[in-house]
């Protein structure tokens, strides 16, 4: 795995920019496989243990077995996994934290000032 610091461009859905870095970490095929195959895992576990509830299992073994698969593949297909960032808002300046979250452009973020949709985009 290689962790890069990427130059970013933030928009409101104006002309108006600001700049931003975030820190990525890119994954090899065989992580990404890694991290497929522990979601696929996750969500079937949930789904054994629901058979046990009572009427609702009817419902939540099928959702679980099949959230288990996008999920999984979502992941495989995943370039990487945004490890943390920062910019500004172009609406309010205030600073707009990145949190951390599965790598597709563009990224997304709420300003916690404004409330307006800040679009992330590479540089």
């Amino acid at each position: 795995m290689e962790q890069q610091k990427i130059p970013i461009q933030a928009n409101v859905s104006d002309d108006r920019r600001s700049e931003g870095y975030v820190n990525v970490v890119y994954f090899n095929p065989a992580a990404r496989m890694k991290e497929a195959l522990k979601k696929l895992a996750l969500f079937w576990g949930i789904a054994i243990v629901s058979v046990a509830l009572p009427v609702v299992h009817f419902v939540t073994v099928p959702l679980f077995f099949c959230l288990g698969i996008f999920f999984a593949y979502r992941t495989y297909k995943s370039e990487g996994r945004v490890i943390e960032g920062l910019t500004r808002c172009p609406h309010c300046e205030n600073e707009v934290p990145i949190k951390p979250a599965e790598l597709q452009w563009p990224l997304t973020e709420i300003c916690q000032n404004c409330a307006r949709v800040v679009r992330i985009e590479r540089k």
